[in-house]
């Protein structure tokens, strides 16, 4: 009894911690009511099957644009870090395309995501391709390109959802998708870059999704001005792992929502770790070759990948 009384105090006691946790603009990270099901659960990760297609991502090659059509802009992008159009394919199919330097890291960082069991829309970089009423000539930069209602069992865009406030805070899943961030230099995690999806259907075991969207902030190192993306000389002098004290980690990171950060336990970046120690060799080079990687860019920025890898794997007990 006085174990479990003990216990009980020690759970009550690191969630009030989390909870009076604030992040920007005074916004505190607040524990759900309850753990969440299997099946809510299911909303944020699914286990994987073995050896996903990298290359091509959730959406396979049937749902990738075509880069032989002509493109028309609708719109041109103001704001965020990389430019980017509105298009709109003869075929009907309205898009997001994304230039460089957040295009390419955005769609490896997207295929890591999904490899190990956390849903992504459907993205792919096109390396060459056309446009009319573009403000640049032809052939476009390389963009990633993103359908705005793509055909994956009605997929529909939401809304955003917040890593303050949603249902798996202080879980396992959330946890090392935090540090997978951390991993990767990405501190660009506003709400607004989170989206909640809708389905027809279940898909991937759930018919809503909690997606982590717009990661182009990767492969460089986390920062609040402007640190850089995609630069693998940053990338491999960037650590991962701080400190251990007890069963909290302190991660690498440099960025305006530390406070995320605060409750990161030994586990969560083991259980990081093993996911992703699972991807194969192939999955590795298809992630960045979907990327438009160069294969020795690509096999440096895989081999420091491994490394952290090989860090967190060390702090199993």
């Amino acid at each position: 009894m006085r174990r479990a009384t003990v216990t009980a105090l020690a759970a009550l006691a690191a969630a009030v911690s989390l909870a009076c946790l604030v992040g920007p603009g005074g916004h505190p990270v607040v524990m759900p009511d309850a753990a969440p099901s299997a099946d809510q659960m299911a909303e944020l990760w699914v286990e994987p099957e073995r050896e996903r297609d990298l290359y091509y991502g959730v959406g396979g090659p049937r749902l990738a644009p075509d880069p032989d059509l002509f493109y028309t802009v609708t719109e041109v992008k103001v704001g965020g870090f990389s430019e980017g159009y509105d298009v709109e394919g003869p075929d009907g199919r309205d898009w997001s395309a994304k230039f460089p330097p957040e295009a390419p890291t955005e769609v490896v960082a997207s295929r890591i995501h999904w490899g190990i069991g956390y849903h992504q829309p459907p993205i792919y970089l096109l390396l060459r391709w056309q446009a009319e009423g573009a403000d640049r000539p032809n052939p476009q930069l390389p963009a990633r390109f993103r359908e705005d209602e793509p055909d994956l069992h009605g997929l529909e865009d939401e809304g955003d959802w917040s890593f303050y406030e949603n249902p798996f805070v202080g879980t396992r899943q959330l946890n090392a998708l935090l540090a997978l961030q951390a991993m990767l230099g990405n501190s660009d995690l506003k709400a607004s870059n989170n989206t909640l999806f809708a389905l027809d259907a279940p898909f991937e075991g759930a018919a809503r999704w909690y997606v982590v969207r717009d990661i182009g902030q990767a492969f460089g190192r986390s920062g609040t001005f402007d640190p850089p993306r995609g630069d693998i000389d940053v990338f491999e002098r960037t650590g991962f792992i701080r400190s251990v004290s007890g069963d909290r980690v302190e991660l690498e990171y440099a960025g305006r929502h530390a406070a995320l950060f605060e409750h990161i336990r030994v586990d969560d970046v083991v259980w990081l770790c093993r996911q992703l120690d699972r991807l194969t060799d192939r999955q590795w080079s298809d992630a960045f070759r979907a990327g438009g990687y160069e294969p020795l860019v690509a096999d440096r920025f895989i081999r420091r990948m491994k490394q952290k890898i090989a860090e967190g794997l060390a702090l199993a007990r």
